[in-house]
């Protein structure tokens, strides 16, 4: 068990006793008003909505969270009529969530607070990743489940297999995915987790993580395990939430992908994502900060 202080108010320190991943915490002021994801595992504050004009208030807000709790991160999905306002106090634009806002564009705009996190060892593999990929062309149809492998919709009966499956894939994971309370919180808050069975066992599982509000869902959670790849089972997960998202009104489906995997970032061009910016040193993923790979579709 951990012993947590956390900073949020002048003056104000908040102890937490456990395993902490991320706490929501919501600030209601005059002239503006913040929802933000204290992103305890990551080290990094996510902005999940926000409204006002007092930019300047907010972002001196937000300032002061980071530094108290040495986050060295912060990122916020800005609307098209005032991202570029956050620029001028030290954001960056990372990526576009193209069609996020009920088929308007959000923008991801990031600040760092360390040079070691701001600064990626890995952007020229990266690179050469994407620039193999522009020649890949999309080709999104289904690919056949070979025998004795079968797709299904998880049911909450089906989470002891599925953290199973994360346990054994991810060394670590940006939440906690091996611990099955979280999961089937996540099922009882519109996240959608689709998996492929063989022989009694779940092999390969993704999720859709639904906004209806904004009609956006993330493309999430994804893992195969090493003996069953190379079969394209991820490629019929991802077409089979598409077609269930379509039935829910989603028009925006979006993945955050690890940079450096291959094939992973060939999936999503395959499925007829477009590639739409790189977040770097995003997330704790398999034991270290990665960067991430943004990808966007419009359905």
């Amino acid at each position: 068990m951990e012993i947590i202080d956390l900073t949020l108010n002048k003056g104000k320190k908040s102890t937490i006793h456990g395993n902490v991943y991320s706490i929501t915490y919501e600030i209601q002021e005059e002239d503006y008003y913040l929802k933000l994801v204290i992103d305890y595992f990551n080290k990094r504050l996510k902005v999940v909505n926000y409204d006002g004009k007092n930019y300047r208030g907010m972002a001196q807000r937000i300032d002061f969270i980071a530094k108290e709790n040495s986050f060295d991160k912060v990122f916020i999905k800005a609307t098209s009529d005032d991202w570029e306002e956050f620029m001028a106090y030290g954001y960056i634009l990372e990526g576009i969530f193209k069609y996020y806002y009920n088929g308007e564009h959000g923008y991801c705009l990031s600040k760092f607070y360390t040079s070691s996190r701001r600064d990626s060892d890995t952007i020229e593999k990266e690179n050469e990743i994407i620039e193999k990929l522009t020649n890949f062309k999309s080709n999104n149809d289904s690919v056949k489940l070979e025998k004795d492998y079968e797709i299904k919709i998880a049911k909450k009966e089906d989470i002891p297999k599925i953290v199973k499956l994360y346990d054994e894939v991810f060394k670590t994971y940006p939440i906690p995915l091996n611990n099955m309370n979280y999961v089937n919180t996540l099922m009882e808050n519109d996240v959608l987790f689709m998996y492929i069975e063989h022989k009694g066992q779940i092999v390969s599982a993704a999720s859709a993580d639904m906004d209806t509000l904004h009609k956006n869902a993330e493309i999430t959670d994804c893992a195969t395990n090493n003996k069953h790849r190379g079969k394209g089972l991820m490629s019929i997960i991802i077409n089979n939430l598409e077609k269930e998202m379509i039935k829910r009104d989603i028009v925006c489906l979006y993945s955050i992908a690890r940079s450096v995997s291959f094939g992973m970032n060939k999936v999503f061009k395959k499925q007829g994502y477009s590639y739409t910016g790189r977040l770097i040193n995003n997330c704790n993923i398999c034991g270290k900060f990665e960067d991430m790979n943004l990808w966007v579709k419009k359905i």
